[in-house]
């Protein structure tokens, strides 16, 4: 029987495919860290943008790698397949009804085969998604598949459990920029030594309390609650005083400053500020920025002087354009356009331009058509980066003619 880690030619064919256009997603995307390559491998990234975390922790990867996602999607036979062909385990949660529980037996079986062939496997271990710099309470899930693993390999070979922070700057917006942390791994055998005597349910909670203060290491972490908000803005506005180089740089700085405490007037400040932006409709970054009417009149300009090229780039990606659309609108969830978008310009639009390019070989050049059909690939960066700079360039407009109060 086929098992769900053996080489498959077309998902090694389609893999750097995706990977690179998951890249072309962000503006700016880094990664920091690295982790161990001589055992079995569990990433253990955060939940914060549906679809998108899993392809961070792929493209992070570099090669095949198994992912387990909410049993409740598998249930359309299409689906199902799709998602096994893309390495995809159902895994059945407590809403999902305490019977269906059972059916993760066999799952943990083949995430445990899947390990013990050294495929890097990966699990979400908050279980749903949330877009904010936080963390939800971790299940039991990934320590029932560590534990497991260790159970049939022993000590023939290491089990590393690798926090994985996806620090977004951004959680709705496409092209916006990304940081993939990777933190400090955990090795399973050592864990079970240092703790040796705790009882099968204690280790899990050691394990599992150890794993989250690894996780809170890799992001900036806020504790959820009425004074998030408060925090995230005060924490934003330290980076106008002195913004640090690199991602990993600002992500440091701001884990910094969110740390501090924060009296209640400051709190009520903040709160006040982040209302009074929201009404006018001013974005964070452009209180975090340094404002310069230079700044708006040369992005102006920039916006004028490439405005053909963006409506090139949107007669090229427009059969994506219109299916995101038509689809995002029936979306409850916003944290999932992301997702939506990358999945109909990655697949979707180039399928259908390719159909277009040929019908127009009757009537235009062959090298025209081939430069038409290799743009759309890039049309999306272009078409994005334009709408996020009139988007940017407004928002400024708006604070140069209205700064806050506490700066008049």
């Amino acid at each position: 029987m086929r098992r769900i880690q053996d080489r498959d030619w077309l998902y090694n064919f389609l893999r750097p495919y995706i990977c690179r256009s998951f890249k072309r997603s962000y503006r700016r995307i880094e990664f920091n860290g690295d982790y161990p390559k001589d055992g079995a491998v569990i990433f253990a990234p955060n939940h914060a943008n549906a679809l998108m975390d899993a392809l961070a922790v792929l493209t992070l990867s570099g090669g095949p790698t198994v992912f387990v996602a909410r049993a409740d999607i598998f249930r359309k036979k299409t689906v199902r397949d799709i998602l096994t062909f893309l390495k995809i385990l159902p895994i059945n949660r407590i809403r999902d009804g305490v019977e269906s529980l059972r059916e993760n037996d066999g799952i943990t079986e083949k995430c445990i085969d899947c390990l013990r062939d050294k495929v890097p496997f990966c699990i979400l271990p908050e279980g749903t998604h949330r877009t904010q710099h936080s963390l939800l309470p971790l299940r039991k899930g990934i320590a029932r598949i560590a534990f497991g693993t260790y159970e049939v390999v022993k000590d023939e070979m290491p089990i590393y459990i690798v926090p994985v922070g996806l620090e977004y700057e951004d959680f709705y917006r496409f092209r916006s920029t990304l940081l993939v942390n990777t933190g400090k791994p955990i090795l399973l055998q050592d864990f079970i030594r240092e703790h040796e005597g705790l009882d099968e349910q204690q280790l899990m909670r050691q394990l599992l309390l150890l794993l989250e203060e690894r996780m809170k290491e890799t992001i900036v972490y806020i504790p959820s609650g009425k004074d998030y908000a408060a925090q995230w803005e005060i924490a934003n506005m330290e980076l106008s005083k002195d913004r640090p180089r690199g991602l990993h740089g600002r992500m440091k700085r701001l884990q910094e400053e969110s740390g501090k405490v924060v009296d209640s007037r400051q709190m009520r400040w903040a709160m006040r500020l982040r209302k009074w932006r929201v009404r006018r409709g001013i974005s964070l970054s452009s209180l975090v920025r340094r404002r310069s009417v230079w700044r708006v009149i040369g992005n102006s300009l920039l916006l004028l002087l490439t405005l053909p090229l963006f409506l090139l780039a949107t007669v090229l990606i427009a059969p994506g354009l219109i299916a995101v659309t038509s689809l995002k609108r029936k979306m409850r969830d916003p944290a999932f356009r992301n997702s939506l978008r990358f999945v109909c310009y990655t697949l979707l639009n180039p399928t259908v331009m390719l159909l277009v390019c040929l019908g127009l070989l009757f009537v235009a050049p062959w090298w025209a058509c081939l430069a038409a059909y290799v743009l759309c690939f890039f049309a999306p960066a272009g078409f994005y980066d334009w709408i996020n700079l009139v988007s940017d360039t407004v928002s400024d407009i708006k604070l140069l003619s209205s700064p806050p109060k506490e700066e008049q």
